[in-house]
Order: structure tokens, then sequence, then C-alpha cells
């Protein structure tokens, strides 16, 4: 931040009382500078030091501040540095150093030292700044509100968090609640608590800010703006990329594009389109900075160097390799030219230009260029630092993806044994070194080391997961864990699979992982929240709060090179607040402390002829050369018995790509037009049914991924039987098999079981909830792309069709269930009731459900690209969505739409429901997540809480489903077991309806 606030005295205080006119060295030197005449200010510099020969006044501090900024000005540190000295040393001879002058010289010293990168003399005069200050001017006054602004500034790029806190925190209590002044400290404060990731905090800082600003000087004000951008930031740190984008948008449409606010604000939406993959828009936004900083600073500037590093990078994400070695070439011109060759930002624009070469597949070109950047680190932070890890990790790989294998291995070794002294064995980057490691012995063929580095590597694995999604939104959690873990265990599995025969303990593993990790993200962290902030126990939700900071802190820094023992006292803090946690909130406890669990503690909940199955889909991985992911998607069933021995049985299937493509498409086209199918068995579950067959089981506890989330294999026929597995096998659908060992402790439920259903789609108006005193707010969770999307269930001028069978469905299930059950239907089977629910034992849902294709998700492979959140993709229609379809406005004043989305089903209350039944088409389909389950509603009301639920795979029929259902709830109500229930039901109805596309299309997942 610069700061020249020039205060010139010309008080006769200091001048012989005769004297009538100022010098003539100093009027011409005064000229000069007021007119940026400063090659001609340095000119007079012997004049200027002849002038001030032994002279002790305020003309003497006036000369040495007009020669140092104009040295200043012309870029040159050094010489500004010393007039400034001379300037700050005159006004404390002359007792100033109470004065803003002094004030000013100490302001401008700080930051030139900054320049110079002298952080101590930085540091220096920022704190003396700041203790002059405090003597100068009364706490609400505005200078001393912008010193602290400064100086807090100072502290942060120095990494004096704490201090930068502390003086924030005690600035901000004397000023008055809504003032200019507390809105500029708490935009201080939010930017602060950002940079260190803690997130809540920051949000919370820049929100009030925003509050302050937007009422004391409106939303045009650049105090507004200035804390809008960096919520925008925070935004962005989070991976909340669309409202960050939405941020700078509309901070660009406020800002003069002449000020240099309106580059910094198109660089931060750059980045937000190259991390939402919008890759042309990120290279148009970075050219037009280019274009401002070429005419604002010059092509020669380091500002110039910075866009032009950011462009490269963008180039190489879009496979414009020689584009992007050109701009990063000249990026490093500019600084060699600076005499910058020399710098840690020089040695990582090296880095970047490697990895375009190896992106390029040229890792010879890479090596000389991180053996550069690798010297230049050794030199300025020393062999232990964590960029020159870094670097030797990255020069580890490129020598081995070469061909020099061994080269490669020793700078691997050396990163591994560098990071876990300075960052300590549970940081992510040691992990990723270790697991180089072990592809490395794997490739060597030395298969009990590589066993070990892979066990290291997921322990540090489990250690991160534990620490880090706490605290993660679900979007967050998923960029994580695909971005940075899922690849992991899919190279362990090809590993294990690959040598199962000589190792055959490598299956154990594979099982034990699986369940540790396999719908890992599904923790329902904005759930605790909820629960904890509504308990009113004002200690548990201070502790929660404080807890939740902590380890925000905590993922901010594992996400950075820090040295680990920066790491300890945080760790310490929050474990002892989560043992305090634990001890009085079962609700976090449950939700938050998750125990790991191993196949054999899953094996003593089975009894003889019960199996649990687990599938497994992988991609498969050649360690060959540095390793690469092949084009083959590898599927396997992992089983375990009551008489399983040693480890789990690990089946392995061929064609595991064609099971995602052909294999299912002939699968969907034999239920879609009820064709006869005597292949999906061969192709799905014959070798599991062998197995099965020997060891005579019947019941099984089977946890789908990938396909097998798209096809009810109980709907499968056995050609050799010509019966359907449904009759030859008891297959109760799991999210993960270590269900079956989880014990949940549920209350006595006491509630009415609540059906809702046949919504009335379009409400007249009074049956709208109008209000004209109250600014509706349209509903966050629709934007106009899946309202377009929607539109596909309006017909025309009919609107959306309505469904009579499920008024039907729902009073015939009302007579089995009594009078206490609680009834909702036509305008009132409605969102505002649904979101109302408490836990009733039974929730029934009988509307229209949707799944939306979203041309954005696709998989996880695309992990370097943002994904909007899945579960907005799918959910339940009910009552007045038409008129938000036809209108695009919110139906009352809550803001609801009509629309229940899985995201929002997510918090609903089901802690204690057994039993969810989404009576409606395609209630079970939602993006497939591999090793994560579908992304839609099962996923939203296994959140909410709901023990099982019931969902339909493709549209429904309307007689059947109201038979299968009445016939459903009569067996449950009679034998207490919901899925035997369940299963006795479809049989029924099969023998009305043979083709699996009338009494298969519905599933139930849970225990």
């Amino acid at each position: 931040m610069k700061r020249f606030s020039f205060f010139l005295f010309f008080s006769g205080l200091f001048f012989p009382a005769w004297s009538q006119q100022l010098p003539a060295v100093y009027e011409a030197l005064e000229k000069h500078y007021h007119q940026n005449a400063f090659e001609a200010c340095i000119k007079m510099e012997k004049e200027i030091q002849t002038f001030t020969h032994n002279r002790l006044d305020t003309l003497a501090s006036n000369s040495f501040f007009y020669i140092g900024d104009a040295y200043n000005q012309l870029g040159e540190i050094k010489k500004a540095l010393l007039f400034f000295e001379l300037e700050k040393k005159t006004l404390y001879a002359l007792s100033l150093n109470h004065t803003p002058d002094y004030s000013n010289s100490l302001n401008n010293l700080a930051y030139l030292y900054l320049q110079e990168g002298n952080y101590v003399q930085a540091g220096n005069a920022a704190d003396e700044l700041i203790l002059n200050d405090r003597k100068i001017y009364p706490p609400i006054d505005n200078q001393f509100v912008s010193s602290v602004l400064y100086v807090a500034d100072i502290y942060i790029q120095l990494d004096r968090f704490k201090d930068a806190e502390a003086l924030l925190l005690s600035a901000l209590k004397p000023q008055e609640k809504n003032s200019v002044n507390r809105g500029l400290l708490l935009n201080k404060l939010g930017d602060l608590y950002s940079y260190t990731g803690q997130y809540t905090k920051a949000s919370k800082s820049l929100l009030e800010a925003i509050d302050v600003h937007g009422e004391e000087s409106g939303e045009e004000s650049p105090e507004y703006i200035s804390a809008a951008i960096n919520l925008g930031v925070l935004y962005m740190s989070q991976g909340k990329y669309p409202e960050a984008e939405e941020i700078f948008e509309v901070a660009l449409s406020k800002i003069d594009p002449t000020e240099i606010a309106y580059a910094s604000v198109l660089n931060n939406q750059a980045l937000v389109f190259q991390s939402l993959g919008q890759l042309d828009r990120a290279e148009k936004t970075l050219r037009q900075i280019k274009t401002i900083d070429s005419l604002a600073v010059g092509t020669s500037h380091p500002d110039y160097a910075i866009t032009l590093s950011n462009l490269g990078l963008v180039y190489a994400d879009l496979g414009k390799f020689k584009e992007a070695e050109q701009v990063l070439l000249r990026a490093l011109s500019i600084q060699k030219n600076n005499n910058e060759a020399n710098t840690i930002s020089f040695a990582r624009k090296l880095n970047n230009l490697a990895k375009v070469h190896q992106m390029a597949g040229a890792p010879l070109k890479a090596v000389p260029l991180l053996e550069q950047a690798l010297s230049i680190f050794k030199k300025a932070l020393g062999k232990e630092s964590p960029e020159y890890a870094t670097t030797a990790y990255n020069l580890g790989l490129a020598y081995w993806k070469a061909g020099k294998d061994e080269t490669g291995f020793k700078y691997l070794k050396s990163s591994a044994t560098i990071r876990a002294k300075a960052l300590g064995k549970k940081h992510p980057k040691y992990a990723e070194s270790i697991l180089k490691i072990g592809e490395y012995q794997w490739y060597k063929k030395e298969i009990s080391k590589a066993q070990q580095s892979f066990g290291e590597v997921f322990e540090n694995f489990y250690y991160q997961i534990d620490e880090t999604f706490p605290v993660l939104t679900e979007e967050e959690k998923s960029k994580f864990y695909y971005t940075n873990i899922k690849d992991s265990f899919d190279k362990f599995n090809s590993f294990a699979i690959a040598h199962k025969d000589e190792s055959p303990s490598l299956t154990k593993d594979v099982y034990n992982y699986l369940i540790n990790t396999k719908a890992a993200i599904m923790f329902a962290t904005e759930k605790v929240k909820t629960s904890i902030k509504l308990s009113g126990d004002t200690s548990l939700i201070k502790q929660f709060e404080l807890w939740q900071a902590g380890k925000e802190q905590i993922a901010k820094l594992y996400s950075l090179n820090q040295e680990h023992d920066q790491l300890d006292s945080l760790l310490k803090s929050a474990n002892l607040l989560e043992k305090e946690l634990t001890r009085k909130s079962s609700t976090f406890a449950g939700n938050f402390i998750r125990k790991k669990y191993s196949w054999e503690e899953i094996q003593k909940t089975l009894k003889p002829g019960e199996a649990a199955v687990e599938v497994l889909r992988f991609k498969s991985y050649n360690p060959q050369s540095g390793g690469f992911f092949t084009e083959a998607i590898g599927y396997a069933f992992l089983v375990v018995t009551a008489e399983t021995k040693e480890q789990p049985a690990l089946i392995l299937l061929s064609n595991g790509s064609d099971m995602e493509t052909k294999f299912l498409k002939f699968y969907s086209n034999s239920i879609k037009f009820n064709l006869a199918d005597s292949y999906s068995y061969k192709n799905y579950f014959e070798p599991l049914a062998d197995y099965l067959k020997k060891e005579s089981i019947t019941r099984i506890f089977f946890s789908p991924d990938g396909v097998y989330n798209q096809i009810n294999i109980n709907t499968i026929e056995n050609p050799f039987s010509q019966k359907y597995l449904i009759d030859e096998y008891d297959i109760r659908l799991v999210t993960n098999t270590r269900e079956l060992a989880e014990v949940k402790i549920r209350s006595n439920n006491n509630q009415s079981s609540i059906l809702i259903g046949y919504p009335k789609f379009n409400l007249d108006d009074t049956e709208l909830y109008h209000t004209t005193n109250k600014k509706i707010t349209r509903s966050s969770n629709m934007n106009r792309g899946r309202r377009g999307g929607l539109l596909r269930y309006m017909r025309g001028e009919d609107g959306i069709s309505v469904l009579p069978g499920t008024q039907v469905e729902i009073q015939k299930i009302s007579k089995l269930f009594g009078e206490t059950t609680k009834v909702y239907m036509e305008d009132q089977a409605s969102e505002r009731i649904a979101k109302s629910v408490s836990s009733p034992p039974v929730l029934h849902i009988a509307t229209h459900g949707y799944f939306l294709e979203d041309e954005i998700a696709g998989t996880e492979e695309r992990k370097t690209q943002y994904v909007t959140n899945p579960l907005l993709n799918a959910g339940l229609i009910l009552a007045g969505a038409e008129n938000f379809l036809k209108t695009g406005e919110p139906i009352n004043e809550a803001g609801d739409d009509g629309i229940l989305t899985a995201f929002e089903a997510m918090n609903l209350n089901l802690d204690h429901s057994d039993l969810v039944v989404l009576s409606a088409c395609e209630t079970g389909l939602g993006d497939i997540k591999n090793g994560e389950g579908v992304y839609g509603l099962q996923r939203a009301f296994k959140l909410a809480g709901a023990r099982s639920i019931v969902m339909s795979l493709w549209n429904v029929d309307d007689d059947a489903t109201q038979q299968l259902m009445s016939i459903f709830y009569e067996e449950m109500l009679q034998t207490g077991d919901q899925h035997q229930a369940f299963r006795t039901a479809q049989q029924k109805v099969k023998e009305k309806y043979h083709k699996p596309f009338y009494w298969g299309a519905f599933i139930m997942v849970g225990i």
C-alpha cells in the first residue's frame, strides 16, 4: 500500500524573523517536485546536499523528502531510502517525533523497506508508526484508523498475523457501531481471516462491513465495493466460484477502468474463470489485463510479468503449450532485466515453465529449469525449506519420466525427508512424496515396500479427512476428495489387484480402505452446525465456533507449505475442544468423529448364509515412467461372509468400460421396452453368483458403486433358472457395508407419520402468500438454467400434469396408518410443509420427481474444474411450482418456489425417521460419483438422517406403483420388517405385472 501524504511546514517558527522569502535553491527544488519533474529534482542533489549541510530545520527535512520521493518515483529504492532516513533523523532532532510529519516519514520508510525486501526494518518502522500515532490521534480519528489499516497490512505481509489481529480488534472497540471507520476495520479483519483460512470469521466480518458501508456510504461507495471484493476473494478461497464471479462482475461495473483496482479485480475474475473451467474467458480476460498493464505500468514492470505468468498457466490448461512457453519466457525475461533472476518469484516462474514442459510431454526440457529453481531456493531459503522440497519432488518426477529413474528416485526421497522434517508426516505434501515413492517401488516390483508406502499415505489421508472435512461444505469436500485423494486409491487398487496372488493380504487392505473412505464426503456438516446452534446452549455454541475456526485455520495451513510447528498449538487446542464437544453433544460426535472399521468387524455382524458385498470401481493405472492412468475401467466384488478366513474374497469382472456403456444401454432398453434379457446376468452378476452358490449364501448386504447405482440387480434374470434375482436372493442395498457395524442409537419416536402428495401445482391468488411490505428474495437454489430444465414438465397451457393416482395412493396409505397420521394434499402439499417436518417415523412423498443432466457436471476426472453442486440437479415438484416456472418469481415471502431440491432436503430434520418413501419418477437418479454414490435425493435424505429410503430408478407406472405401495405398507405394519415387506410387495406385484419395468423401478437403501 502506498501512502505518501506529504506534510510541508512553512511556519516562521524555524526561520529567522528577518527572512521574507525562501532560499532560491529550495524554491527551485519545490517547483520541480510539484511539476513531477523528478529527474530535474535528482540533478539538484549536490546543490541540496550543500544547502542542507549542518542545517537543522523543516526546509532541510522537506528537501530530503523531495529528493527521496523523486528517487522513489524513478524506481531507485535504495537512494530513496537514504533520503527518507535523513528526513526522519532531522524531524527527530527537531523534536517533531510526535507529529504527523514524523508518522508520515515512518509510513513511507515502512513501505520502501518492504519493497527492498528488508522485512525486519519494515516491521520496526510499522511498530514505531502505530506507537507514534497512538500519542497524537484519538482512537476514532480517521488518520489513526488509516494508520491501523496500513500497519495491519504490513503485519500480514510479514506473517505477523496475531499482531495484525490484535491491532485491528483493539482499534475496533472504541469505534461507533455503524461508523465508516468500523466498516473499514471489519473489512481489513475479514481480509486477514480469509488470508489465514479462518473462513467463518472472515465471512462474519466482511458481511458486517458490507452492511455498515451499505448503510453509511451506499452501495456505490469505494468502501462498500472494497468489502464486496474481499468477500469475493473469500468465496474463491472457499471454492464458491459462482458467488465470487457475480461479485467481481458487479464490482467491475462500478470501478472506473482507469483505476488500479480495476485490473486487480479483473485478475481475480480471470482466476475464477480458470477454476470454473471457462478457459477461453480466462484467456480473454488476462489478455485484457495484459493490455491495461502495458499502458499503466509498462511491459517491463513486475506486475506485467505476473499477468504473463497467469496467462501462461491458462494457455497450458488449454493445451496451447507453445503460447504458454512464450509468455512464461517473457515473464522470466522481465524479471531478469529487473535484476530479479535470483528471486523466489523468479524460481516460481521457472517451476511454472517446467510444469508446461511436463504437460507437453517434454520432461527433459523441464529438468534444467527445475535445477535452476532448486539452486535459487537453496540459496534463498535453504535445503530444508518446503519450497526446496517441492522443486525436488518435481525434479524427481521429471527425471523419472525422462528415463533417469534412479536419479529421480533420489530426489523423491529427498523431498520426502525434507517434508517430514519441515512439515511433519501428517502434511498432505509428505503424502504426495510417499505416494510417488510407493509407485516407484511398485514399478521396481518391490511389493512389500510399496504396500508399506501406500499404507503410510492412506494413514495420512485418514488424518486429512478427519482434520479437514468437518469445516468444509459438501462442494468443498467433493473438490478436496477428488482432487487430492481419490486417484491415489485407484492407483493402490490397480497395484493390489495386479499383485493379489503373490501378496493376498493386499485384498484385506483394499476392503478396509474402501469401507473407510467410501461415502466419506457424506457427513452432514451444515446439519450439525444448525443443530448445535438451535440447541440454545450458548456455551456449546461458543465452543463449536472456536473449534470450527481452529479447524479452518488448520485446513488452510495444510494447503500451504507451512512449517508444522505452527500447527502444534492449533491442533492441541482443536483436539481439546473436540473432546469437550463430543462429551456434550451426541450430534457432534455422531457426525464428526468417524471410527475406522475393518473387515473383521463387519464379519462379526454376519450370520451363516449372509454376505457383505462391496462393489469396487477403479481406474487402471500403470507406474511405468512416472505413471499414467489408462482408458480401462475395472470392477470387482469384495465379499465377506461369516466363514471368511485371512481376507475378503476378491472377484474380478471383465469389460468394465462396456459395463458402463453398451451393457448398460442394453439393460436399460430391455427394461424400458419390456424385452427379454439373457445377457445382464452374465455381464453384471454371474461371477458373484458362482461364489455365493459355493458358499450357500442367500442374503446379501450389497453396497453398489459406479454403474451398479444405475441398475436394480433384483430385476436381472438368471437365464439358467429363469428366475429373477429377487427370488433367488434377499438383496439389501446399503451405502457402505460398514453400516452393518455402526450402532445407531435412536430415541423412542412418538411423532406422527407424514404423507405428502397430489400437489396442486398451479395455485390461485388466494392460495399464494402475498406480501406488500417485505422484499421477496429469489430462491438461491434455482437459477435460470435449472428453471429452464424444469420447464419440460410444463405441458403447454395445461401446465404440469396432475397426478390423480397419487391422491388414491395417499388416501389408501392413510387408512392403513390410521387417524394419527398427518396428510397434506393439494395446496398443502408444499415446500413449506416438507421443510417443517420433524423426524416422523415414516415420511411418504408422492409427486413428480426430477433429475436434470448437468452439462457442467461431468465426472470426477474433470477434477481441476469447478463442478456445481449436483444436489441442485435433483428434487421434488410440489404445490405452486407451476406458478414459479411461469413467472420466475417466488410464491411466498419465504422465497419458496414450490420445488424441494435435494440440496434443501439435505437439511430436513429426519434424525429419528426410520423410512422415507419417494413415490415418484426418477427419485433414485443423480450424478454418479464413483466412490461416493449418487448425488441426488438418495444422498440428501440420507444426510437428513433417514435410516432407509425407497426411491425409483425410472419412470413408474401409476397403477403398479399404487399397488406396490399399498402392499408394502400392509406387510410392514403386520411384520415390522420393512425390508422383507418391500421385497414381498415387489414379488406380489410381479405376479400381476411380470416385467421388471412395473415392479422393479423402486429400490430400498439402508439398514
